[in-house]
């Protein structure tokens, strides 16, 4: 049995049950959302938990990440492997709080997801799709750049972050535009 209770302004979210139930009641929440609000909540839950259980109760009590992730994936509408890439570099650098992604954290909660193999995602090409995410995106849309290497860091795939277009491609997502 788990836990996890969220209180943004006056909206509060009291999650109670087995990892399954939770994860379930999480997923109906976030198809109500927008990726923004939806990482907010996760991240919110997750920081709250951590603070509040040892290290047991953190593997008992948070849902499993690849399943959070699936299900944020699921109810933003991200499907194109070029997205589920982009999405899945902000889920670690937004909700993780991961200062640093190589590639192989990246196809590790992909493959986690369930939705693909860790074999399919192998195959991936993660180098070229963010280097063109880099280059001025790669979805079509004329946005600029989706990443972009943040200030004081080497210019390696593994520090990328999202640029405002980044998160505004994410957020035009969620809402199906």
């Amino acid at each position: 049995m788990g836990r996890i209770f969220i209180r943004v302004g006056s909206e509060e979210i009291d999650l109670t049950g087995s990892d399954g139930e939770m994860i379930t009641n999480l997923g109906k929440i976030l198809k109500t959302d927008t990726w923004q609000s939806s990482l907010s909540k996760i991240r919110k839950a997750r920081d709250t938990a951590i603070e509040a259980a040892t290290r047991s109760a953190l593997d008992a009590k948070i849902p499993e990440r690849g399943s959070s992730f699936g299900h944020l994936l699921s109810s933003c509408g991200i499907h194109k492997t070029g997205d589920v890439i982009l999405a899945c570099i902000h889920y670690l650098r937004s909700v993780e709080r991961e200062s640093n992604t190589p590639p192989r954290e990246i196809r590790r909660l992909i493959s986690q997801t369930g939705r693909w193999t860790e074999e399919e995602v192998e195959k991936w090409n993660l180098s070229l799709y963010i280097n063109r995410m880099i280059e001025g995106g790669a979805t079509g849309r004329g946005k600029g750049p989706l990443l972009t290497y943040p200030a004081n860091s080497e210019e390696k795939n593994r520090f990328v972050i999202l640029t405002d277009a980044g998160l505004d491609y994410l957020e035009d997502l969620s809402i199906g535009e």
